[in-house]
């Protein structure tokens, strides 16, 4: 029995292993691939994530009570699939797949791992070619999952887990006898303030709890004592019995520095798993687990896969609103919109803009909070009696009480100071460092919500002066006066500083010039713009690139930092590659 009995560990179910065709050559005749379940269509991923409170009757019949309670329903039920959940997926699925690539139970190669010894082949880690001493190149991949807190990181990929069976078991496999437990995969968190030598030891329970009855991996392993490297050795050991599809580690941001030898040791010992052994490992953090990549970035990211992907979630973003009225719909409208539905007050008042925008204001786009806020407006219009009805100034109110430790800090937020939501999270990180990891980084890194907005606008502002020529450059190719172009151009980059959304201020210098050329002699405009060089034009230029062409497309990505690839995904024109892999 394990002093970590009372621990809680995520587990899923267990099914007997039925085969499936596989379409990539790579993953036929993997019994541990096979045995994966098909892939789950859009449709029925969001079936399987979306959950909501279950009463539909009539709430104008309960007493105060009965609705108060179906109030507090809210926060445990109601769970909202979005896109960035299946990516999750995708990159889940996809991984889980590639990491058994190169541990087909059957390959004379990975046998020979344990004929070597799995505690020889660990410390002899790997070649130039990233083969260990057996031979094997393993295939394994792993990702970050780091955002700010109450944005569903770990409910999201624990939901996305069980979606899969936990545990499969082989009896035979084409004929041939296959008596094998495959775990595919294993949830631990990190204690509070603790060593790797403690995450290891959850390591080891969290198995047993897997296994169920009879397995005593945490008595044979975890008990015993030693350093982090022979507890690395022997995690090992045991994810390669238990033919571990994948390791995921939540609240990184828990375990201890100074109890675990530095920030390099702890990128060392999750990357270890992935390089030697071919484990992949997700790590689940919040922006605090940031320090992980502080220090010596160079050397970190030496130890990182070229297959790592880490991808870095901030607040919602709210819907812009257009010069012509329209608005822009985003994750923050779906779901402060589906959540709305769950109103059991006397009187259901409909969702308006004002109050998506209030809502907004208030929680400024973290769905834990909004979530909270909503139920406590809910309570306070039922305690009020009367008809219950929300209104926008009883959400000012609740808000002033309930959010009240929250309001400075989001004063700071409103007011652009974006970066002080890292600072709250405790990270010793400022906003210069954190852009430089993001440029510099050898690995992909996928920045979503207002974080990437802000991260965009600061390498836009340090390329303000690239800016402004090339808005200049494509003024000139309309405007058969230089002057006017760079007049233009500069109304355009003024107007926002420079910090307007690249694609937006290309429009604007198109629609600015094509209006000009309606209007009298340009000898009479004022305001010219002569502090730059003027620009000629070459013999035989192009024609002008409409803002759909792909090309244009290109240049304003280029003015992004961004490569062809991720200029042409981010305005759809080609999908994600891991879409189609089946």
């Amino acid at each position: 029995m394990n002093n970590l009995e009372n621990e809680d560990y995520l587990t899923g179910y267990h099914c007997d292993a039925e085969y499936n065709e596989q379409v990539i050559p790579e993953n036929q005749g993997n019994a541990l691939i096979e045995a994966i379940p098909d892939r789950l269509n859009a449709n029925k991923l969001y079936e399987a994530l979306y959950s909501a409170p279950q009463y539909k009757g009539d709430v104008s019949k309960l007493d105060i009570e009965d609705r108060l309670a179906l109030v507090q329903q809210i926060r445990k039920s109601f769970w909202l699939p979005l896109s960035s959940h299946f990516y999750r997926y995708r990159q889940y699925y996809n991984m889980l797949k590639i990491g058994y690539q190169s541990r087909n139970p059957y390959s004379p190669s990975y046998n020979r791992q344990y004929a070597l010894g799995l505690d020889k082949v660990f410390a002899a880690g790997i070649d130039e070619d990233g083969r260990n001493i057996a031979g094997v190149n393993h295939t394994a991949e792993g990702f970050a999952d780091i955002g700010l807190s109450g944005m569903g990181k770990s409910v999201t990929n624990k939901r996305i887990l069980q979606l899969f069976p936990q545990v499969i078991h082989h009896k035979s496999y084409k004929g041939r006898q296959l008596t094998k437990t495959q775990v595919v995969w294993l949830h631990i968190e990190c204690p509070s303030s603790k060593s790797l030598a403690q995450l290891s030891r959850n390591f080891f329970a969290a198995v047993d709890k897997a296994l169920g009855p009879g397995a005593n991996f945490y008595e044979k392993f975890g008990e015993k004592g030693g350093t982090i490297e022979v507890l690395a050795q022997r995690m090992v050991k045991v994810a390669n019995q238990i033919h571990l599809g994948v390791l995921v580690i939540d609240e990184i941001q828990k375990v201890h520095r100074a109890h675990s030898g530095g920030d390099e040791r702890m990128i060392e010992f999750i990357t270890e798993l992935t390089n030697t052994i071919g484990i992949p490992v997700v790590i689940v953090g919040t922006l605090k687990s940031l320090y992980l990549f502080k220090s010596s970035l160079a050397n970190t990211r030496r130890a990182i896969p070229d297959s790592y992907v880490e991808n870095i979630t901030d607040r919602m973003v709210e819907g812009e609103v257009f010069e012509n009225g329209e608005k822009a719909i985003t994750e923050w409208d779906d779901f402060i919109e589906a959540l709305w539905d769950f109103q059991y007050t006397l009187s259901k008042v409909p969702l308006t803009e004002e109050f998506k925008s209030l809502m907004y204001y208030h929680c400024i786009g973290i769905p834990d909070i909004a979530v909270k806020l909503f139920m406590h407006v809910q309570c306070q219009a039922m305690v009020n009696g009367g008809d219950e009805r929300i209104t926008e100034s009883l959400i000012n109110s609740v808000a002033s009480k309930s959010l009240k430790l929250l309001q400075p800090m989001f004063d700071r937020v409103r007011r652009g100071e974006s970066a002080v939501l890292i600072e709250f999270e405790n990270v010793e990180l400022n906003w210069t460092d954190l852009n430089e990891y993001f440029k510099n980084a050898a690995h992909r890194v996928f920045v979503h919500g207002k974080l990437a907005q802000e991260h965009e606008r600061a390498l836009q502002q340090k390329n303000g002066n690239s800016i402004l020529k090339d808005l200049i450059a494509f003024a000139s190719k309309m405007s058969n006066s230089i002057e006017e172009a760079e007049s233009i151009a500069q109304k355009v980059y003024d107007s926002s500083n420079g910090m307007g959304d690249l694609n937006s201020m290309y429009q604007h210098v198109a629609k600015m010039v094509m209006e000009s050329e309606d209007t009298s002699s340009r000898s009479q405009k004022k305001n010219k713009v002569t502090q730059f060089p003027k620009l000629k034009k070459s013999k035989g230029e192009l024609p002008l690139m409409e803002v759909s062409d792909i090309r244009y497309i290109v240049k304003v990505g280029e003015q992004k930092k961004m490569s062809i690839e991720e200029s042409l995904f981010g305005t759809g024109l080609i999908k994600d590659p891991l879409e189609f892999v089946h």
